[in-house]
């Protein structure tokens, strides 16, 4: 086509894949190939073309730590990063590749080092984050905020109220007029009748490419229209109002404030378990005497309840994996 405008067309071009990935003079495909598509599908997944396996391994260690062996998830190109462990780069594609492109088994491999198992802490802190501040090398494990579809599915979690239904069609929850004015076509946006699906875990949110939630956006989900190879994570200033001041994070505080207590009988043991749900861990004894400090001056109080339920959403312990 001249200058790719499909009205003019020059000549035509048999399919081959990107001329800078193959050996100079390789020839194009005949104009009576049959199934182009599918011989480009079988290039892409050739066991001798190492990108691929190198890209997919690179993005399941990205996943785990935060950060991939090459940093630049999107471009392994020249002027992309330079991987930090090349070796086990190339260590996990192969095995990727002779497990039959399995991710699960890489997973496992990944989950089960040493690297992965590393505390968040390191005796060598100091002298470790002179020469290598962004852990690169993996010298401890990185300590992260959990992403905002993460926020939502623990909170939906500690309070009781995940429906743990698995498949189906996504659910569309209810919005603000606000936020209806955003859509270009408002009338398509009826949420869904059955109320028990908007507790589904927020994989299963139906999501439009010009309407980010206010909740998703503030915890730095990505924009809908752009590729993101990785979530940037911010902390600022509107995360904080959002989790004390949210609707969601209310309305969720509330039912994990009646779920602690139904299950609880006094002030002490509604502590431990809130701990023990949201957290995974016993308070600290200063974690426990400041909460129950704070239920003994209005004993019995239902709000003083939900709001400490509130405090323990916005615990750094909840919101970050040590």
């Amino acid at each position: 086509m001249f200058k790719g405008d499909y009205l003019q067309p020059v000549e035509a071009v048999g399919a081959r894949p990107l001329g800078i990935l193959l050996p100079e003079g390789t020839p194009e495909d005949s104009l009576t190939l049959e199934k182009p598509r599918t011989k480009l599908a079988n290039w892409v997944a050739d066991p001798s073309n190492p990108l691929t396996a190198r890209v997919m391994v690179n993005r399941l260690w990205q996943y785990h730590f935060g950060r991939g062996i090459v940093s630049t998830a999107n471009d392994f190109g020249r002027m992309g990063g330079r991987p930090s462990h090349p070796e086990m780069l190339d260590f996990l594609a192969n095995a990727f590749v002779e497990g039959g492109w399995k991710m699960k088994p890489i997973h496992r491999m990944i989950l089960l080092s040493g690297a992965y198992r590393q505390a968040d802490e390191s005796p060598l802190e100091k002298i470790a984050a002179e020469k290598d501040s962004e852990d690169a090398l993996v010298w401890k494990f990185g300590r992260r905020r959990l992403e905002a579809e993460e926020i939502r599915d623990a909170m939906l979690v500690a309070s009781g109220r995940l429906n743990g239904k698995v498949g189906g069609p996504s659910a569309l929850i209810p919005i603000s007029q606000d936020l209806m004015k955003m859509l270009k076509r408002p009338q398509y946006w009826v949420p869904t009748k059955d109320k028990a699906e908007y507790d589904r875990r927020t994989m299963y949110m139906i999501y439009k490419r010009n309407l980010i939630l206010p909740y998703m956006g503030v915890f730095d989900a990505p924009d809908l229209q752009l590729s993101c190879p990785r979530r940037e994570q911010s902390t600022h200033a509107p995360q904080a109002l959002e989790l004390l001041n949210g609707q969601l994070s209310n309305d969720l505080a509330k039912s994990f404030a009646d779920r602690l207590a139904e299950t609880a009988r006094t002030d002490a043991e509604r502590v431990n378990a809130a701990w023990w749900l949201a957290v995974g861990r016993a308070p600290t004894a200063k974690e426990k005497q400041a909460a129950l400090k704070y239920l003994a001056e209005k004993p019995g109080d239902p709000l003083r309840l939900k709001e400490l339920a509130l405090d323990v959403f916005n615990l750094n312990a909840f919101l970050y994996v040590n």
